[in-house]
């Protein structure tokens, strides 16, 4: 009990660091806001360039409420929970975003009887939805990344055998594991319920907001109206993506001494902590017995939660 607040307190101020920092990440980097303009011919390019009208930047506003629509915020979570749970809904994610803030605020002040603990708690119960949501998406997309070459090259054997475009979507929907074979049966029924293919496949890339993915559909468009050998096209695409992530999973094994070491040296103080209270009982109590000491582990707790953040993006590298 008696770690129970600066726990508490240093994740707290470790998840307001997180927020700041994805949100300034996000003001920052404008590299998909380029590639926007270059993909919708906002930038000026004339021909081939601007047969899609949108195909990734179009924000997902479907079964949201007109008064959150309005919120870019709001229409990125809900663009979230959408790619971590389809069939959920905003309003019901908000709702219960809300009930674990009251409730574990509650808590913590009948167990603690602290307001700043209980402050703590329910911003801890309001977040950990989203960090379900963010986990659920992150792993969505890993796995339609690296099923999306695959799927190109089975694409490509189907047309090579003289099929259709829209006889490959059925095929594909049918053979290619989850979750990528979904996207395409939802594609495959939207056209065969008479929605054109090219903004069925417009739709299909906002969906699964790719940029591998963006330029299998730019292909697809380009190569309906001008013609050509889309089988080639899509060999070409799956051995880039190939590449791509052969060069990232050997990005990753350099990196990995890095990682481990920061790992290491954020584990050591709190191991330390433990071991030296283990061996002298009064080596904690100007930590754990002063409001002092409280506030200095919630603050240490959340410097190192900013080491290890930096540690990540120094050794994260994006190919």
């Amino acid at each position: 009990m008696e770690l129970f607040f600066p726990i508490i307190l240093a994740a707290s101020v470790a998840m307001l660091v997180w927020a700041l920092t994805i949100f300034v990440t996000g003001l920052v980097k404008n590299e998909k806001r380029k590639l926007s303009e270059r993909l919708t011919g906002a930038s000026g390019s004339t021909g081939a360039a601007n047969i899609a009208t949108s195909i990734i930047v179009q924000p997902q506003t479907d079964g949201l409420p007109p008064a959150l629509a309005r919120f870019a915020v709001m229409r990125a979570l809900h663009r979230s929970l959408v790619h971590a749970y389809p069939q959920a809904s905003l309003v019901r994610f908000l709702t219960l975003s809300l009930t674990l803030c009251v409730v574990v605020g509650l808590v913590m002040l009948a167990l603690i009887d602290s307001p700043w603990v209980a402050l703590a708690g329910a911003g801890g119960g309001a977040y950990l939805p989203y960090m379900f949501v963010a986990g659920r998406k992150n792993k969505r997309q890993r796995q339609l990344a690296e099923q999306l070459p695959e799927a190109l090259e089975f694409l490509q054997r189907i047309l090579r055998a003289g099929h259709s475009l829209s006889t490959g979507l059925s095929m594909m929907a049918e053979e290619l594991p989850q979750p990528l074979s979904a996207e395409f049966r939802t594609c495959y029924d939207q056209h065969s319920l008479g929605q054109p293919l090219e903004q069925c496949m417009r739709e299909m890339a906002a969906r699964i907001e790719s940029t591998d993915f963006a330029f299998f559909v730019t292909a697809v468009l380009i190569q309906r109206q001008t013609g050509g050998d889309l089988s080639q096209v899509l060999g070409n695409i799956s051995g880039m993506i190939r590449q791509r992530i052969r060069l990232q999973q050997y990005v990753k094994a350099k990196t990995a001494e890095g990682r481990f070491t920061g790992y290491i040296l954020v584990a050591f103080p709190v191991l330390m902590f433990f071991i030296a209270s283990s061996m002298n009982a009064d080596y904690k109590k100007n930590l754990l017995d002063t409001s002092t000491g409280l506030m200095m582990l919630g603050i240490a707790g959340a410097l190192v939660f900013m080491g290890l953040i930096a540690i990540r993006k120094i050794t994260t590298v994006k190919v």
